[in-house]
This record gives C-alpha cells, structure tokens and sequence, in this order.
C-alpha cells in the first residue's frame, strides 16, 4: 500500500506543474516521476509477490486474470503506473534536452494526473469485503488518496534534502516549505478521517465494530494506534509551523515522522479488522489463537529490507545514468 501510494502521488506531483502551470516546480518533476516509475512500482510489486506465496506463478495474473477481482484491478493499476511513469520520465527527459516543446508533455501528464488519482482502486481490495466492517467504508478511497499524496510529498522531501546535500538538483528551502505545508494540510484531513472512523466505531458502546476498535484504542492494539495519533499530530506541527526561515532538518524530520504516520495508520487498520473478525469460525482458533499485535519476523524484516534496498538502488543508478538533476554536478553523483 505504501510504495504504490508513494507511486501514484509521484505521478500526481510530476504532473502537476504542467497542467496547472506551477513553473517553480517543473525542474524537479523528472525526479518525481522517475521515483513512482521505478523505484516505488518494482518495490510494490516484488511485496506482491512476496505474499502471494509462490512466486514463479505470478505470471498467472496475466493468462488467468479474474476481472471481477479488485486484486486484478490493483494489478493492471500497478502495470499502468510503470508503463505511465516511463514514457512520462523520457518526456521530460526530451524537454529538458530541448528536443521537444512543453505542449509534447500535456498529453502524458493528463494521463499520469488522472492514473495518480485512480489510486482508489487499491482502497477497492479493502473496501469492497462486506465482512469487515472497518474497511468496508465510503471514507477508505479517500482516505487511500490522501495517503499516497502524503507519502509521495514525504519520500520526495527526504530525497530532495538528500539530493540537495549531494549537489544534485538545488531545491530551494522555500519549495520545500511549500511542499511540507501542503503534507500538513493532507495530513490534517487524514486525522480528521481517523478520528471520525474511531468515534463512530465507539459511540454505539456494542457491537462488533465498537469490540474492533475497542481493541484499537484500548486493547492490545493501542500502542500502534497512540504512537500514530502522536505521529499525525506531530508531523502536522513540523512541517506547518515554517516561518520566514525555515529549517531543512525540521522539514525532513517532519517528512520522515509524517511516513511513519502513514504506515500506522495502514498497520492499525489492518490488524484491528483481521485480529477481530466479524464471523468466527468453529474448529482450530483463527491466526493459531493470535490475538495480536502482530510484529515481523526477522525473515519477514529481511525481505522488506530486501525489496526496499533494490528499490533504491534502482533509483540511484538511474540519478546517475539518466541526469534527472538540476545541477552541473548531476552527471557526478
């Protein structure tokens, strides 16, 4: 959830300048797009296919794909999103070469614009199982959107500070501010949806949602969900609170604790729905009578570190083979 979200809001940030004329941020929209082409697809898709279970039948997503699944649907999503991003990221690569005009770019950047936003339809593997009353709600494609805004603005502030550090590109300190205070913003709708979903949960005082989130908030879930209240209202105070002079190390604290924030809020909703299902089933207990939270298991840890760390090596060989900088330094990094 998290890199396709870092996926589709690349997408929406390279994009955006072009259509909405934002001429400040245009230098950076190759780095944005590059990001959601390959690093965050390859790492979204490869934890697909981690959790698949067998890896070598991944190819049966093509030949025997199950339209009427939104899994199929995230699928032809993700395809898309690699498919956008690379002949949006040769685009501007043209433009910034000289070798085309602006109006060359509006097509794909229209198309990448609507692409980011269809996001929503991963929210559809959560939100379409009637039997999970937490999940199956109108707030989770929202909220999926607001999300991937989030942590593509976060990842792209950290790799903009460290780029910036590098020689890289020259992001301006007052760009960045721009881009913090608009996270804050989106990060202020996605507490108001959380603690709207919470209170409505609650309010009843039975049921089985109110046992789910009782679960959430004071139950063995309620570490993660404190440590992500504390997270959102953090992050929303150190990236909106940029005065005249505003600091890079607290952009990119900001931007790093507004991540951790995201991937609570994801974890969170998780667990309280799987931990508290709606029908229990006769026989063994489920999950072998886990009742959570659930914590990653060091083979679990190494194959996201894995995934990840290709992730990023993909993006720097590409910072150094394709010169998506700014900077006379570019083709050094």
């Amino acid at each position: 959830m998290i890199f396709t979200g870092i996926a589709a809001g690349s997408l929406l940030f390279a994009a955006t300048p072009y259509l909405f004329k934002l001429e400040e941020f245009k230098p950076y929209s190759r780095i944005a797009s590059y990001l959601g082409a390959v690093a965050s697809i390859v790492a979204a898709s490869l934890f697909i296919i981690v959790d698949i279970g067998n890896p070598e039948r991944a190819w049966l997503f093509i030949t025997s794909g199950n339209w009427s699944s939104p899994m199929f649907w995230d699928f032809i999503m993700l395809a898309s999103y690699m498919v956008i991003s690379i002949i949006f990221t040769r685009q501007l690569i043209l433009l910034n070469e000289g070798k085309i005009e602006e109006k060359g770019v509006k097509g794909i950047a229209v198309v990448a614009f609507i692409a980011g936003i269809l996001v929503t339809v991963t929210s559809f593997v959560f939100s379409f199982q009637v039997a999970r009353p937490l999940w199956n709600t109108p707030a989770q494609p929202l909220s999926f959107l607001i999300a991937a805004l989030v942590a593509a603005l976060a990842s792209l502030m950290i790799l903009s500070h460290i780029l910036n550090k590098s020689g890289y590109i020259k992001m301006p300190i007052g760009l960045l501010a721009k881009i913090g205070k608009l996270t804050a913003v989106l990060l202020c709708v996605e507490l108001i949806i959380v603690v709207a979903e919470v209170l409505i949960g609650l309010y009843p005082g039975s049921g089985e949602d109110y046992a789910a989130f009782i679960w959430l908030v004071a139950g063995k879930g309620a570490v993660g969900f404190w440590l992500e209240m504390v997270a959102l209202v953090t992050a929303i105070v150190l990236l909106a609170k940029q005065g005249t002079s505003p600091k890079a190390g607290v952009l990119l604290g900001g931007a790093v604790i507004a991540l951790v924030a995201i991937y609570l809020i994801k974890s969170n909703l998780l667990q309280a729905q799987l931990f508290n299902p709606l029908i229990i089933l006769p026989g063994a207990p489920v999950y072998g009578g886990i009742t959570g939270p659930y914590v990653p298991s060091l083979l679990e840890i190494g194959l996201s570190l894995g995934i990840v760390s290709l992730g990023a090596l993909l993006l720097n060989l590409g910072f150094g083979k394709l010169n998506l900088g700014t900077t006379v330094n570019a083709r050094k990094l």
